[in-house]
């Protein structure tokens, strides 16, 4: 049996793109696109069906591809104008709408050019529109001279806690101040980038440096990325633009500085075999850190976090492919970012992110499925059940367990949790009360899974007493909750007085749940209920 064409993977991903069967379609196009590379409608179709499956940065490469195959396909600069607004690049996907127009003739349109023509006006319309509003960043700002940001005060605990021993090693404050120092060193290598003129540069400047601060920037934020902050209005600048230290690192280690995934995979084994690992090794730890950083900045200062999604699927995409391929490859040769504890802080990150990303989109039919992020959740979970039963024998800092091993579980736990919380939002009354009855559960283990002064204990504790007034529990139950609650809130408090969580009504949410199990207490010592009693509604 002879083996199909291009043509004919083509037509057969076009019958599964009309099913909307896009993964299926999509490694249809892929296979054509294997013996056909210069087909611009192949790599137009994929980019439809990575915008289909909400992998649009995928669908910007395929989109761009089948322009610069052919310049004149207006469907191909179409497919690019969606993908860029589904990233709220207002100004490119304008751009990319007026290319699509330009592309239809000017006179003599067929009925179908009349339906693009309208379409991409439509598009141009709406881009234009949206670019004009202005962007609200997503981020908390503080007032770092008061000296009572978490890392401030974590630090300043750190002669006690070191001489207290191991037993005081589970503190939160070893996490979050060494999280700070390896990003406050990255800034501080950032901020070393100097710019001089060179006749034989490109546009005569030349840039000069350290080749660390993505390093340890993203250190810091794996380790917990409570420690990204910054008080300089050039920041953004500074690291992610043409004379930012990530251009200028991903230029010295010759990175993959806009390539997708799937590219990146087939270059970086070719370059292998040509290179060896000094050179590979370096361009992989950059371009992963690249996207760490992107996921960050589009989270909590641009877009939000439904674009920072995308760069962390692509750094976890990238992770588990290399650990798969080079699994025999020692450490010191394939990098730090394909170890065990680099992989599990970044699958944490995507974590929280998707649940931010729900969010903006909540519902049965989001576009971010809450059945995939409980999937992930319980699939980290196994993994650090197994890496559990090996530990490294690696000589670590304090706090670097809690890290990379106890708190991604805590993470796990709580978007499990979250899962059951939201699900039974959609659930009829017995299945809501049993979801909602997971849900406290899974808050509960989260809750546990923290250290004692870390914010995190008390709001899961908090998130579980939301689950269990609508689960119908015992008000037994519910005060045994808030007095574990009662008991974290003063050790998180040394320390998490001010934070992000704080700031977005931590504190608030803690006090209501508390006021509610003073009042049921005093009822119950009224007689009106007993403590076997549900809690009411």
């Amino acid at each position: 049996m002879s083996e199909p064409t291009a043509t004919q993977l083509k037509d057969e991903g076009n019958e599964l793109f009309r099913k909307q069967d896009y993964v299926g379609a999509l490694a249809k196009y892929t296979e054509a696109i294997a013996l056909d590379d210069k087909s611009a409608v192949l790599y137009a179709n994929r980019a439809a069906c990575n915008h289909g499956l909400n992998r649009n940065l995928d669908a910007v490469d395929d989109a761009k591809m089948a322009t610069v195959i052919d310049p004149g396909y207006a469907k191909g600069w179409s497919r690019l104008a969606a993908s860029r607004d589904a990233l709220a690049d207002w100004e490119r996907s304008a751009e990319a709408w007026q290319k699509a127009l330009d592309a239809l003739p000017k006179t003599n349109l067929s009925p179908a050019e009349q339906r693009q023509k309208d379409q991409y006006s439509a598009g141009l319309d709406a881009a234009q529109a949206r670019g004009k509003v202005p962007r609200d960043p997503h981020f908390i700002r503080f007032k770092a001279g008061d000296g009572n940001l978490p890392w401030q005060i974590a630090t300043g605990m750190l002669p006690e806690l070191r001489q207290a021993g191991p037993e005081k090693y589970s503190s939160s404050a070893w996490v979050i101040s060494h999280a700070y120092e390896d990003f406050t060193k990255g800034v501080g290598f950032m901020n070393e980038l100097k710019s001089v003129p060179h006749s034989q540069a490109p546009g005569g400047i030349a840039y000069g440096g350290s080749l660390m601060a993505l390093t340890y920037l993203t250190n810091g934020l794996t380790r917990d990325e409570r420690a990204f902050c910054f008080n300089q209005p050039d920041w953004i600048t500074k690291n992610h633009t043409d004379q930012g230290s990530v251009t200028f690192e991903a230029t010295a280690r010759r990175a993959w500085h806009s390539d997708g995934p799937e590219t990146i995979k087939e270059l970086a084994q070719k370059r292998l075999k040509e290179k060896g690992w000094n050179d590979v090794r370096p361009a992989l730890s950059v371009t992963v850190r690249a996207w760490i950083m992107r996921s960050m900045l589009e989270s909590h200062l641009k877009e939000g976090p439904a674009v920072g999604l995308q760069f962390l699927t692509r750094a976890v995409d990238l992770l588990e492919w290399g650990r798969n391929v080079w699994k025999n490859v020692a450490n010191e040769d394939r990098g730090k970012i394909f170890q065990d504890t680099f992989l599990r802080s970044v699958r944490s990150m995507h974590l929280k992110m998707f649940m931010d990303a729900y969010v903006t989109d909540p519902g049965l039919n989001s576009k971010f499925p809450l059945e995939h992020l409980k999937e992930e959740a319980e699939d980290l979970l196994k993994e650090i059940d197994i890496a559990s039963k090996s530990p490294s024998k690696e000589e670590v800092d304090p706090g670097f367990v809690s890290s990379f091993c106890i708190y991604p579980a805590g993470i796990a736990h709580s978007m499990i949790g979250f899962y059951h919380a939201q699900t039974a939002r959609y659930s009829d009354d017995l299945f809501a009360c049993i979801g909602f009855a997971n849900g406290a559960k899974d808050y509960m283990q989260a809750a546990k899974t923290y250290s004692e002064d870390d914010e995190y204990r008390a709001f899961y504790l908090c998130c579980a007493m939301d689950c269990m007034r609508n689960a119908g529990v015992s008000i037994r139950d519910f005060n045994k909750v808030a007095i574990e609650l009662r008991g974290a809130v003063p050790k998180m408090m040394k320390i998490w007085a001010v934070s992000a969580l704080q700031q977005g009504g931590r504190d608030d949410k803690i006090q209501a749940n508390l006021r509610i199990a003073d009042d049921l207490m005093k009822l119950v010592a009224e007689g009106k209920l007993t403590m076997e009693d549900p809690v009411p509604l």
